[in-house]
């Protein structure tokens, strides 16, 4: 998935990174902490719906693909609570399957997901709407980005073709451009994508390489950069700066839908669509008109978000179907 990342340089080349917000908290949670919230609606009936922790509070959830990933989204998570008037508090989550758990149990209202964590989300049950996906890029106007394969400077491997029989770090089972992607990549090379089996941690195992998972994009790139890995994928936000200070070479582009902001529709309608508007078409030129400062983190990875609906991932739908090993929730 890509989130906030460092800034994406890739020629020609759009990098969309999420945004859209993503209608989270199927299955809302019965436990004390989840609050039924009575407001009153544009007709001026009694318009009841819940919020995941307390009525009146947004969680806002993503997906861990750097560390610092709370700080990262504060400015967005201010404009929003700026312009709904209500309290944003951040959910923490230790990889992409916590929060598919989370938005499963409805313990998040807003999410920031990737494309095929969004996918999974909605295929075990939460109830998510697609406000938007991100525009990462100045200038850009389509929210994907790329998946790329890497090797460490000085690599002998010129190919993709070359991983076979290799150490190769992606980041999880459940990452689109960290591990879906790659695995049609190495799968279009020629590699035997077919799983032999699992290791301790449950991960899937191969025949024609070794799989590594490093648990986020920036540990994946790190990780082939100081060659605890033949080679690797990663998304290019993170990518790209290795790629510019010569510490990684980039054999290979693919195209990838940039991952979703979404809402819980579970919540209160009029909040539903106050978020709907808020973030369908937010930019950073709004949330800094808004007199919100913005991290470079933020910054370097945002420009804005371009409205998309539950259509734009049928491609990653359509890829979970020919990928085995992909941990793709049916």
């Amino acid at each position: 998935m890509r989130f906030i990342g460092t800034k994406r340089a890739m020629a020609g080349a759009v990098v969309g990174a999420l945004l859209a917000v993503v209608a989270l908290a199927g299955c809302g949670s019965d436990d004390d902490s989840t609050d039924a919230a009575a407001t009153t609606g544009a007709s001026g009936a009694a318009d009841t719906g819940k919020f995941a922790k307390a009525s009146g509070t947004l969680i806002f959830g993503t997906v861990p693909d750097q560390a610092g990933s709370d700080s990262n989204w504060k400015p967005l998570e201010e404009y929003i609570a700026k312009q709904t008037g209500l309290k944003v508090e951040y959910f923490p989550t230790a990889d992409y399957t916590a929060l598919i758990a989370a938005a499963v149990a409805g313990k998040v209202d807003v999410a920031a997901f990737s494309g095929l964590t969004y996918v999974n989300a909605i295929n075990k049950g939460a109830k998510q709407a697609v406000a938007s996906a991100v525009i990462a890029s100045a200038g850009l106007t389509d929210p994907g980005y790329y998946s790329e394969a890497i090797v460490p400077k000085g690599s002998d491997i010129t190919s993709v073709a070359g991983f076979k029989g290799k150490t190769v770090c992606f980041v999880s089972k459940s990452s689109t451009s960290g591990f879906l992607f790659p695995m049609l990549a190495l799968q279009k090379a020629g590699l035997n994508i077919s799983p032999s089996g699992t290791d301790p941690s449950g991960n899937p195992t191969f025949a024609d390489f070794k799989a590594s998972f490093a648990g986020a994009h920036d540990k994946s790139v790190q990780a082939v950069a100081s060659k605890q890995c033949d080679a690797g994928f990663a998304e290019d936000s993170e990518v790209e700066p290795g790629v510019k200070d010569g510490s990684l070479v980039s054999l290979d582009k693919q195209y990838v839908p940039g991952g979703p902001l979404t809402y819980s529709t579970t919540l209160p309608q009029d909040v539903q669509t106050k978020l709907k508007s808020v973030l369908g078409s937010v930019t950073l030129d709004q949330i800094t008109a808004a007199g919100i400062s913005v991290t470079d983190g933020f910054k370097d990875a945002f420009q804005g978000a371009k409205p998309e609906d539950e259509t734009y991932y049928d491609a990653i739908r359509d890829i979970c179907s020919k990928v085995a090993a992909a941990d793709c929730a049916k």
